[in-house]
């Protein structure tokens, strides 16, 4: 295996761990003697060295092919001298409000500030601002001008990318790269287009069109704006690129909630594709999105990362790093197309998975941590179990998910794969304990025996969570979820499989009040369910409007894009409470909203079985 240079020199291996970080402030960069960056990364996040901290990760993929990075965490919203103090970028300036999108981060699913971030040192809210990615694109853009290119990506810019619902001003919003004041954006997985990016400028710098000249994106030569997972916006009066497939325009979707529905139905059945929208003067173009393979999954996993926060923190705890420090990412992509979810809309709909060597690999660096303790918590990815899937067809196809309204005949499972994978990573000396905690498609699961035997008898600990979400047929239709039946039969199994190894544990589900389609009723017959089953509860949430899901534009349109058949919406605060009190009602707390919930159904009778004495 060869070596890799390290962002201080020398060399990095797998038995020479590096110590030296990407440079986090400007006075940790003039200590290594750099004046400014190649690149600036500004983010919402903490400092963190983990691959599951974007900014973290894009500061290795780009310090491993050549370029000099600094890193800018949570910078004064109102100081542009915070980012001065780094010098002008040569090439851009990157800003991401981080793993999170900034107003989930902040805010609850009945607009309530937050008291907590997982993702702040110490575990407090208040230090991610409202729209992170608007306000660090601004910010960079005073303290810079026009002298600097301003990039903006994450989860925050992806979902974003074309006119969207938003649910905390209750409005329509432009495309994000139309109001955050960067010149460009990435969508999508963001390692590879971050770096042809770089390559692109550097090169025209080297002809003399240094990132210290003013110019604007649609300048920018054809070669660099064909980059795959590129956002960038013209002149309306331009013609749109041949290949891209023009959406309605924003001030139709704003307008129309018909055409907001159709608009989110075309874009998400050609994600595969380049796009267009056009707003007010301007078209934003959204390049298809990068296809990272495995190798290069491989590539970004082997960099070196310390799975530390950075010394600056002192002893705060960053409690998003202490449940993943130690967890293993298999792959990237979900095929689900889960209504609420955005993982498809983020990582896209194709499984991309890691070699079971760089798995392995990976795990044997994560023994010979200094802080590890024989506990991989989790192995997997959005959905642990689809990891090795694929498609028999090899094409790009329409369809919103490879499993729902039924599954797709080109569907090739690698459930097989994956029990592989969790045999060998367990076998790793120095591994007491192989947990899987991410995601399980229980559907899949059920087909595969070995799998099942192996998650009861060794891969659970203790607790088993999943996320049937709802067991209503018609919620689970609109939420695009497999039947409550799978749900019922995974947890028999999972008993009796968990009973023969001699292990006591349990399925803890997790499960969602006021989706779109879910009447009070509906949780009435969700919190039966729960009883039957001797299911008990801790996590449940109340659904929240997030940019770029199918559910969100249930809620702002009151129409299902999948079929354009109206959806009922429940708005009411109030009954958003009842809704979530009834999943709950084994919580003597909530025996109050349990009580109103059962007489607004009419259904008095069931008082003794749900509420709580």
């Amino acid at each position: 295996m060869s070596s890799n240079p390290s962002p201080g020199g020398g060399l990095w291996s797998p038995d020479r761990p590096v110590v030296l970080l990407p440079p986090g402030s400007p006075e940790e960069m003039r200590a290594r003697g750099l004046d400014r960056p190649d690149v600036l990364l500004v983010t919402a996040d903490p400092l963190v060295d983990h691959p599951s901290f974007p900014a973290g990760l894009l500061a290795r993929v780009l310090e491993a092919e050549g370029f000099c990075v600094a890193l800018a965490s949570r910078p004064d919203p109102a100081d542009p001298e915070a980012l001065r103090g780094y010098g002008i970028p040569r090439l851009f300036a990157g800003v991401t409000a981080g793993a999170l999108d900034s107003m989930v981060a902040n805010y609850t699913a009945l607009r309530r500030r937050r008291s907590d971030d997982a993702y702040a040192p110490g575990g407090g809210a208040g230090g991610r601002p409202d729209r992170a990615l608007t306000v660090y694109c601004n910010l960079v853009r005073k303290a810079f001008g026009k002298q600097v290119l301003v990039v903006a990506g994450g989860l925050e810019c992806s979902l974003r990318r074309f006119s969207h619902y938003d649910f905390w001003s209750d409005s329509v919003r432009r495309p994000i790269l139309m109001d955050c004041g960067a010149d460009l954006g990435v969508h999508g997985q963001g390692e590879n287009v971050v770096v042809r990016l770089a390559r692109a400028i550097r090169a025209l710098a080297a002809q003399g069109k240094g990132a210290s000249d003013p110019r604007a994106p649609a300048s920018l030569p054809p070669w660099v704006l064909d980059v795959a997972g590129l956002i960038w916006r013209q002149p309306a009066s331009q013609p749109i690129p041949g290949d891209a497939l023009l959406l309605p325009s924003h001030e139709e979707v704003a307008a129309d909630p018909t055409v907001q529905a159709r608009a989110h139905a075309l874009a998400e059945r050609s994600r595969h594709r380049r796009l267009a929208q056009r707003c007010g003067g301007m078209a934003v173009i959204v390049n298809r999105p990068d296809d990272p393979s495995p190798a290069d999954l491989d590539r970004t996993f082997f960099l070196p990362f310390t799975r530390n926060a950075y010394p600056v923190y002192g002893a705060l705890p960053i409690p998003a790093l202490e449940q993943v420090r130690f967890s293993v990412t298999s792959h990237r992509g979900c095929f689900g197309g889960c209504a609420f979810c955005a993982i498809t809309a983020h990582q896209g709909r194709r499984v991309c998975s890691r070699s079971q060597a760089s798995i392995l690999a990976e795990v044997e660096r994560i023994v010979a941590h200094p802080d590890f303790r024989g506990t991989i918590p989790d192995l997997g990815g959005p959905t642990a179990n689809m990891y090795g899937a694929s498609c028999a067809s090899g094409r790009d196809c329409e369809r919103i998910s490879c499993l729902w309204p039924s599954r797709c005949r080109h569907l090739v499972s690698g459930q097989r794969s994956y029990a592989d994978l969790l045999e060998q990573a367990a076998a790793v000396p120095g591994v007491r304990h192989l947990f899987v905690t991410t995601g399980i498609r229980m559907d899949l699961a059920l087909e595969d025996e070995r799998f099942m035997q192996q998650l009861a008898s060794v891969h659970t600990s203790g607790h088993l969570k999943v996320a049937p979400e709802h067991v209503v047929p018609h919620v689970l239709r609109i939420m695009r979820k497999p039947s409550g039946g799978d749900f019922a039969s995974f947890v028999a199994r999972h008993r009796d499989l968990s009973g023969k190894a001699g292990r006591r544990q349990y399925v803890l589900p997790y499960l969602m009040a006021a989706h779109p389609g879910c009447r009070l009723e509906d949780m009435v017959e969700l919190a039966l369910f729960l009883r039957k089953h001797r299911l008990v509860v801790e996590q449940c949430q109340i659904f929240t409007p997030t940019p770029g899901t199918a559910a969100t534009v249930m809620y702002a349109t009151g129409l299902d894009p999948a079929t354009m058949e109206p959806v009922f919406v429940e708005r009411n605060p109030e009954r958003k409470r009842l809704q979530k009190a009834l999943i709950l009602s084994h919580l003597a707390e909530n025996a109050g909203d349990v009580r109103k919930a059962l007489r607004l159904c009419g259904r008095e009778d069931l008082l003794p079985v749900l509420v709580r004495s």
